[in-house]
């Protein structure tokens, strides 16, 4: 392609070297010209189109879209593009978008899903898997994100407990098991029988000694097509409603072979009723055993604070490496914390000991619009494909208004970005 490229240029070269030399027809060009009576005559019967032209340009140059105030109009450039352009360190603190696809356009087969409210991924021997809290399957596709290929493919049925929606908020896998996890449940506590768990249909009900809300942590096992629940079992720790419980997790092993989850509450202070005050992340880190009547439970083991420098007003999920790189994003704010875990080697969990290194963290935003507006507005799964790189998916954007409309871009995707 080199050498194409050279020939293609030279004999460019040669034709512009030859434009001042005189070439036989253009005796002839000169000669059919038009005379200048004619030429005016033409001026000025065009004249009127020229001016209706101008005054409609003129008419739409000065013309807001609706709902669009980013535009520059009669020489004044917004707020928002002012901030952009003041700020000297945008590419410091800014990832770089590198491929991104909608979830639409994934799948030959969408198993007659029109909606794809993505929450979490993890990345297992080159496959990509992701929830949806709308739906019960789980999808499986290659990281190139080629659309409608054959490799990806929806396991599982979307409606598998009906109209119920799932609630997953969290994946991940751990020696040939996938842990899902439903954000809050609320449970019906028979003080004789055991609890039961309520999937939706009702009004909430408030905390009592009847009521309370509990995450379930589903573990499966995947074929081909469909999957198999080898057990579910809810979290000891209590939440206040079923909006804002876990919203992600990931596992590790302790030194023995126990399995530790680490949930992240959505809500700062693990709170619904305190969940704006920003700053406050807290991170559950559980061990399964079993309550009085026997059930399965994931029992609180310690309650971890993440660094004030996280400073959110949610946390949508959380990544850890095997050698402790930690990345916690923030849907309201769009933003993704990058840190440094302690008690984390080599895969293997001291939960005793970890925790985050306050010395060794940033704070990055994900890419702004052209006008400096956020457009990647409800990302809420994260995973580290190498240490450079991150893959995420976003959330269907909120309707009847509750967002701007440029959030609909990039909405119900899976995206790729460069630190």
């Amino acid at each position: 392609m080199t050498s194409e490229r050279s020939n293609l240029l030279s004999v460019n070269d040669d034709k512009a070297s030859s434009s001042d030399d005189e070439l036989p027809c253009d005796k002839e060009r000169v000669s059919n010209q038009p005379s200048a009576g004619f030429s005016t005559a033409f001026t000025i019967a065009l004249l009127p189109a020229i001016i209706i032209v101008i005054i409609s340009a003129t008419t739409l140059s000065t013309r807001s879209p609706r709902n669009n105030s980013s535009l520059v109009i009669e020489g004044k450039t917004n707020k928002f593009l002012k901030q952009c352009e003041n700020d000297s360190t945008y590419t410091k603190h800014t990832v770089k978008t590198a491929y991104e696809l909608p979830f639409a356009a994934l799948f030959r087969d969408n198993k007659g899903q029109k909606k794809f409210e993505a929450s979490s991924i993890t990345i297992v021997n080159n496959e990509v898997y992701a929830v949806c809290d709308s739906s019960w399957a789980i999808s499986k596709f290659k990281p190139s994100l080629l659309p409608f290929s054959d490799d990806n493919v929806q396991i599982g049925t979307p409606d598998r407990d009906g109209d119920f929606e799932s609630g997953y908020e969290a994946i991940f896998h751990h020696e040939g098991s996938f842990y899902v996890i439903r954000e809050s449940v609320l449970h019906h506590h028979n003080h004789d029988d055991g609890d039961e768990v309520s999937d939706g249909g009702e009004e909430e009900a408030g905390v009592d000694e009847n009521h309370s809300y509990h995450a379930i942590i589903e573990e499966i096992i995947l074929d081909d097509t469909d999957y198999t629940i080898k057990s579910q079992c809810s979290s000891e720790f209590e939440f206040e409603g079923t909006s804002k419980g876990f919203e992600g997790a990931i596992g590790f092993p302790d030194s023995t072979g126990t399995l530790y989850i680490i949930g992240l509450c959505e809500g700062n202070h693990c709170s619904e009723a305190r969940k704006a005050d920003a700053g406050h992340g807290r991170l559950v880190i559980m061990a399964k055993g079993e309550d009085e009547n026997g059930n399965c439970v994931w029992k609180t083991y310690r309650i971890v604070h993440i660094p004030k420098s996280a400073y959110f007003i949610d946390y949508s999920d959380i990544d850890i490496t095997n050698d402790g790189r930690v990345a916690i994003t923030s849907q309201e704010n769009s933003e993704v914390w990058i840190g440094t875990a302690v008690g984390i080697s080599n895969g293997i969990i001291d939960p005793d000991k970890f925790g985050f290194d306050d010395d060794d963290d940033k704070t990055l935003q994900f890419p702004k619009s052209s006008d400096c507006r956020t457009i990647y507005c409800n990302i809420e799964g994260i995973y580290w494909m190498n240490s450079e790189m991150l893959m995420a998916v976003s959330d269907k954007m909120k309707s009847r208004g509750r967002q701007d409309f440029r959030c609909l871009e990039k909405d119900q995707s899976i995206h790729t970005f460069v630190l």
